[in-house]
């Protein structure tokens, strides 16, 4: 039973440490969605990755995982999370996540895109997005130790 206990305690502190990184729906977010129809929301997003993209290349991390996550919030939201966009969106937003440290949001980020990624057939990022998604969970998990 010991040695069970021992092997389970990982898990759960790695699935603990994505609960305290992943949020339910931005109230922002949940204002947006019962005030805007889908090509206003979709338009909102885009915005949204335009400035995630920008503040990533200013090394604000933080900040453009907290745009990133939103615009991906939306999408779902709006039902466009099986669009081809979307993957890459994902990938986008689980290099930002780790480089802000949230490394158990980027490890499920990278999973999401490699699968989504590989039923649209972009087989040249299944396996980019598949490796970051294990160095991430990797990075996880040492995480929940701490």
């Amino acid at each position: 039973m010991k040695k069970f206990s021992i092997t389970l305690l990982p898990l759960l502190l790695t699935f603990a440490v994505l609960q305290a990184e992943s949020a339910p729906l931005d109230e922002d977010v949940s204002s947006l969605l019962s005030n805007y129809d889908k090509e206003t929301l979709t338009e909102i997003s885009n915005e949204l990755i335009k400035m995630a993209n920008e503040e990533h290349a200013s090394l604000e991390y933080e900040l453009a995982s907290s745009h990133y996550n939103r615009a991906l919030q939306i999408r779902e939201a709006i039902g466009l999370s099986n669009h081809k966009s979307f993957a890459s969106i994902l990938y986008l937003a689980s290099v930002t996540n780790s480089k802000a440290g949230n490394y158990c949001m980027a490890s499920e980020q990278a999973k999401r895109a490699s699968e989504s990624f590989s039923i649209h057939g972009v087989t040249k990022y299944v396996e980019k997005a598949s490796k970051e998604h294990s160095e991430y969970r990797k990075a996880c998990g040492v995480l929940a130790f701490k």
